[in-house]
């Protein structure tokens, strides 16, 4: 048996989607909706894992969806295999655009399926991380994942982790030089269209390399605002 956890701000086609693409294993459904978007991400994610009925919990964002290969997996995993397995990382396949990336970082995988009483998970605002006490393992199944749906809604996105990202450095005490006011975002724009091959993405990878280089200047821009104003 399984539980699904599904992180939603906005309710809309994606969520239906996300709901859809789990529906065939049958699972508990638990959904954190807006209205709990005042804690960090991390602190919803943990308290939804802590009401999750099922041993197995599958972690997945309004904007992402389970293949038919991963959940075949899924499947024969809880119903056939007694291991143990603490948990699995699955690959992520990521879209520009409408479009699948194969370049500029946008290739990993994460852990999100876990046994509910051996995963921690950090309480961060933005980019929280799983951690499991145990055996990790693989599955070849991919969740499809639709973060950059539109330049407008990417540098709304950016924007909003820039703050929420600039607010966890202030409370780690990181101060702010000039090196990573000027230089942090163009070295990341770098980074990810030319070190990591995001060019070859055409101009959606470079599109997005220069999105996350947004990112990281006003990061640093806001920190140095929080800093000084004590805010």
């Amino acid at each position: 048996m399984l539980t699904v956890i599904i992180i939603c701000k906005d309710p809309d086609e994606f969520l239906l989607r996300a709901v859809k693409s789990v529906e065939e294993l049958n699972p508990q459904i638990l959904i954190g909706l807006s209205s709990t978007y005042n804690q960090p991400l991390g602190v919803r994610k943990k308290n939804l894992i802590s009401m999750a009925s099922y041993e197995w919990v599958l972690i997945i964002d309004t904007d992402e969806a389970v293949s038919q290969h991963l959940r075949n997996e899924i499947k024969e995993m809880i119903e056939y295999r007694t291991n143990t397995v603490s948990g699995y990382e699955i690959p992520y396949e990521n879209y520009i655009f409408g479009r699948r990336a194969f370049y500029g970082g946008e290739v990993f995988s994460k852990t999100r399926l876990i046994r509910k009483t051996v995963g921690s998970i950090t309480t961060a605002d933005v980019h929280e991380e799983i951690t499991i006490r145990g055996k990790v393992g693989k599955l070849n199944g991919v969740i499809y994942h639709d973060s950059y749906r539109s330049l407008v809604q990417v540098l709304r996105k950016f924007t909003k982790y820039a703050w929420q990202m600039a607010g966890e450095k202030r409370k780690a005490h990181e101060s702010v030089t000039v090196k990573k006011l000027f230089l942090y975002g163009p070295h990341m724009v770098w980074a990810r269209a030319v070190k990591d091959e995001g060019w070859r993405d055409g101009w959606r990878g470079i599109v997005i390399a220069l999105c996350f280089g947004y990112l990281e200047t006003l990061m640093y821009w806001l920190l140095l605002f929080r800093n000084i104003f004590a805010y």
